[in-house]
Protein backbone atom coordinates (compact mmCIF):
# COMPACT_ATOMS: atom_id res chain seq x y z
CA UNK A 1 0.00 0.00 0.00
CA UNK A 2 1.66 3.70 -1.18
CA UNK A 3 0.98 5.88 1.55
CA UNK A 4 0.90 9.86 0.20
CA UNK A 5 1.60 12.46 2.59
CA UNK A 6 3.43 13.71 5.88
CA UNK A 7 3.96 12.17 9.14
CA UNK A 8 3.04 14.32 12.43
CA UNK A 9 7.48 14.22 13.04
CA UNK A 10 8.07 15.96 10.06
CA UNK A 11 4.84 18.30 10.22
CA UNK A 12 6.67 19.36 13.67
CA UNK A 13 9.96 19.52 12.54
CA UNK A 14 8.66 22.15 9.78
CA UNK A 15 6.96 24.31 12.94
CA UNK A 16 9.99 24.00 14.79
CA UNK A 17 11.85 25.61 11.62
CA UNK A 18 9.41 28.09 10.82
CA UNK A 19 9.12 29.16 14.33
CA UNK A 20 12.81 29.73 14.70
CA UNK A 21 12.96 31.56 11.53
CA UNK A 22 10.46 33.49 13.03
CA UNK A 23 12.14 34.28 16.19
CA UNK A 24 15.09 35.53 14.08
CA UNK A 25 13.91 37.93 11.83
CA UNK A 26 10.73 39.26 13.60
CA UNK A 27 13.66 41.50 16.25
CA UNK A 28 15.18 42.03 12.74
CA UNK A 29 12.37 43.81 11.19
CA UNK A 30 11.04 45.43 14.19
CA UNK A 31 14.31 47.20 15.02
CA UNK A 32 14.94 47.84 10.82
CA UNK A 33 11.50 49.69 11.06
CA UNK A 34 12.05 52.03 14.38
CA UNK A 35 16.02 52.99 12.40
CA UNK A 36 14.01 54.10 9.83
CA UNK A 37 11.22 55.81 11.78
CA UNK A 38 13.57 57.71 13.68
CA UNK A 39 15.67 58.37 10.53
CA UNK A 40 12.36 60.07 8.76
CA UNK A 41 11.60 61.88 12.28
CA UNK A 42 15.72 63.51 11.97
CA UNK A 43 15.45 64.07 8.56
CA UNK A 44 11.50 66.02 9.06
CA UNK A 45 13.69 68.28 11.49
CA UNK A 46 16.72 68.28 9.56
CA UNK A 47 13.89 69.85 6.24
CA UNK A 48 12.15 72.19 9.23
CA UNK A 49 15.51 73.75 10.02
CA UNK A 50 16.15 74.09 6.34
CA UNK A 51 13.29 75.56 5.81
CA UNK A 52 14.16 77.90 8.34
CA UNK A 53 17.66 78.62 6.54
CA UNK A 54 15.76 79.60 3.34
CA UNK A 55 13.37 81.76 5.28
CA UNK A 56 16.46 83.75 7.07
CA UNK A 57 17.97 84.03 3.74
CA UNK A 58 14.70 85.43 1.76
CA UNK A 59 14.87 88.67 4.01
CA UNK A 60 18.78 88.37 5.92
CA UNK A 61 18.21 92.28 6.77
CA UNK A 62 15.54 91.27 9.36
CA UNK A 63 16.87 88.69 11.01
CA UNK A 64 20.35 90.45 11.79
CA UNK A 65 18.21 91.90 14.86
CA UNK A 66 18.98 88.21 16.40
CA UNK A 67 22.29 89.16 17.45
CA UNK A 68 21.18 89.37 21.31
CA UNK A 69 18.77 86.88 21.36
CA UNK A 70 16.94 84.24 20.26
CA UNK A 71 14.19 84.71 17.39
CA UNK A 72 11.85 82.14 16.26
CA UNK A 73 9.76 80.93 13.40
CA UNK A 74 7.05 78.74 13.64
CA UNK A 75 6.32 75.83 12.18
CA UNK A 76 3.00 77.96 10.46
CA UNK A 77 4.54 80.99 9.17
CA UNK A 78 7.21 78.62 7.41
CA UNK A 79 4.48 77.02 5.64
CA UNK A 80 2.53 80.45 4.96
CA UNK A 81 5.43 82.32 3.16
CA UNK A 82 5.98 78.46 1.42
CA UNK A 83 8.89 77.27 2.73
CA UNK A 84 7.62 74.03 3.83
CA UNK A 85 5.30 72.32 2.25
CA UNK A 86 0.86 73.09 2.65
CA UNK A 87 -1.69 70.78 4.47
CA UNK A 88 -1.03 68.44 7.06
CA UNK A 89 2.70 67.40 8.20
CA UNK A 90 2.91 63.97 9.84
CA UNK A 91 5.35 63.31 12.50
CA UNK A 92 6.86 60.20 11.70
CA UNK A 93 7.51 59.09 15.04
CA UNK A 94 3.61 59.27 16.49
CA UNK A 95 1.83 58.87 13.16
CA UNK A 96 0.38 62.53 14.66
CA UNK A 97 0.26 66.19 12.88
CA UNK A 98 3.14 68.37 14.07
CA UNK A 99 1.43 71.43 16.22
CA UNK A 100 2.56 74.09 13.72
CA UNK A 101 3.06 76.32 16.41
CA UNK A 102 6.27 74.85 17.11
CA UNK A 103 9.02 76.54 16.29
CA UNK A 104 12.47 76.33 14.85
CA UNK A 105 15.26 78.68 17.24
CA UNK A 106 17.45 81.78 14.90
CA UNK A 107 21.04 82.94 16.68
CA UNK A 108 22.87 85.05 14.86
CA UNK A 109 26.17 85.45 16.10
CA UNK A 110 27.35 88.57 14.10
CA UNK A 111 29.07 86.87 11.19
CA UNK A 112 26.76 83.10 11.31
CA UNK A 113 23.05 82.03 12.02
CA UNK A 114 22.55 78.66 13.43
CA UNK A 115 18.91 77.23 13.27
CA UNK A 116 17.70 74.41 16.00
CA UNK A 117 14.14 72.76 16.30
CA UNK A 118 13.82 71.52 19.60
CA UNK A 119 12.54 68.34 19.36
CA UNK A 120 10.94 68.80 23.34
CA UNK A 121 8.01 70.68 21.46
CA UNK A 122 6.68 66.94 20.26
CA UNK A 123 6.52 65.21 23.45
Amino acid sequence: MNKKGFTLVELLGVIVILGIIAVITVPLVQRTILENTEEAYNDQITSFERAAKNYVASDVYSMTNCQTRICTVSLNELQEKGFLPSGDIVNPLTDENFDMENVVDITYDGSNFSYNYDTSQDE
